[in-house]
């Protein structure tokens, strides 16, 4: 069945902000159907442009920082975010670029803004480039609360486990709390590794 312009106009209004099925059923098309106009269209791979908000992936990549680390900010330190399915069942966290401006002003331990490129996420404060030089300058390296587990890292960890060590010990060793190491030793047992 050939698409109508007016079909193609809903689509391109709605999406980001409705969920594809919600889509597919109010023009009466299937989710699949839906889902190949859209690659078609090309209309699924930039949130922002449809929405005016950013995927905590998009705005870890702006940021330069792991993903899990937006998303702990989310989850536990009141980075506001907006929760949407927009798949069948794959929800995104949405966040908005004004909205994180005002938070990280309220939390610029938490942020390196000298890994931030000079108005790539607007609408930027002018706050952000004093920042930004002040951190350049005295060469300012903010702690992370989280830190990506290697694979180096984790045969430490077992071997240092094996020997018998604690984990507020082999937290020490390794720079890293006692609970993550806890969680990531855990983590690794299930995993039978």
């Amino acid at each position: 069945m050939i698409w109508t312009n007016k079909e193609i106009d809903y689509l391109k209004e709605h999406i980001g902000t409705y969920k594809i099925t919600t889509i597919a059923s109010n023009i009466n098309r299937s989710y699949d159907s839906v889902v190949a106009k859209l690659h078609r269209l090309g209309l699924t791979s930039n949130t922002k442009m449809y929405t005016g908000l950013l995927t905590l992936g998009e705005l870890s990549n702006i940021l330069r920082v792991d993903r899990n680390i937006v998303k702990n900010w989310a989850e536990n330190y009141g980075l506001p975010c907006i929760k949407r399915t927009t798949r069948r069942l794959k929800n995104f966290y949405f966040i908005d670029p004004t909205d994180f401006w005002l938070w990280s002003e309220k939390n610029k331990e938490k942020v390196q803004f000298s890994n931030i490129d000079p108005q790539l996420l607007l609408p930027e404060p002018d706050w952000v480039d004093a920042e930004r030089r002040k951190e350049r300058d005295s060469q300012i390296i903010k702690k992370r609360s989280y830190k990506t587990w290697t694979t180096k890292e984790d045969i430490i960890l077992v071997d240092l486990r094996h020997q018998g060590l604690s984990y507020k010990k082999i937290g020490e060793l390794m720079e890293r709390s006692p609970d993550s190491v806890a969680h990531r030793y855990k983590r690794l047992q299930n995993n039978n590794l």
